[in-house]
């Protein structure tokens, strides 16, 4: 997250000047372990998730919410790969919400996680990208992913927002 950038380190005086009334977001680091097929440990998994529920802005349900796919749809899916002979794959985009930026009429400022040992104590984040428990890091996250796949080519399936179609190379069938 910090190559991204994620975030702008600010002081408490900065803040106080900064902030307009709004209150710094608390946050909190969360791990876990990933395992592999045998039950051993694999990996290690740290996310810094945001107390968005504290968030005082008034968002509408248009402008947080992200489509999510029916699991009719997934069989759909499902079906048309293998009857076109398709291999099917997953994958697991990490730190996808961090991947959006945050609209330039957005701000939030953060308290880091208690104990962060890449902050100065007395300071805090002001955020220019998403980070999760943010009220609107889905829908940041489905117009930037959408914004991806509509300039590769695909579109919008008519019935749902979250099915892009296409077809990717001439000759072969639609994705």
């Amino acid at each position: 997250m910090n190559n991204l950038p994620t975030w702008d380190i600010v002081s408490e005086a900065e803040f106080k000047r900064l902030h307009r009334g709004v209150k710094a977001l608390p946050s909190m680091a969360l791990a876990c372990i990933k395992y592999d097929e045998f039950n051993k440990p694999k990996r290690a998994k740290y996310r810094i998730v945001i107390l968005g529920n504290l968030d005082c802005n008034n968002w509408s349900r248009e402008s947080t919410t992200a489509p999510v796919m029916s699991q009719l749809e997934l069989r759909l899916l499902t079906s048309l790969a293998v009857y076109h002979r398709r291999v099917l794959k997953k994958c697991d985009i990490k730190q996808a919400f961090v991947q959006s930026s945050l609209p330039e009429s957005e701000t939030y400022f953060v308290r880091p996680p208690q104990g962060c040992p890449h902050t100065p104590p007395n300071t805090l984040w002001k955020l220019t990208r998403s980070l999760y428990g943010l009220k609107r890091a889905p829908r940041l996250w489905y117009e930037k992913l959408s914004s991806h796949l509509k300039a590769m080519g695909l579109r919008n399936c008519e019935s749902s927002p979250c099915l892009f179609v296409g077809q990717l190379l001439p000759g072969e069938p639609p994705i």
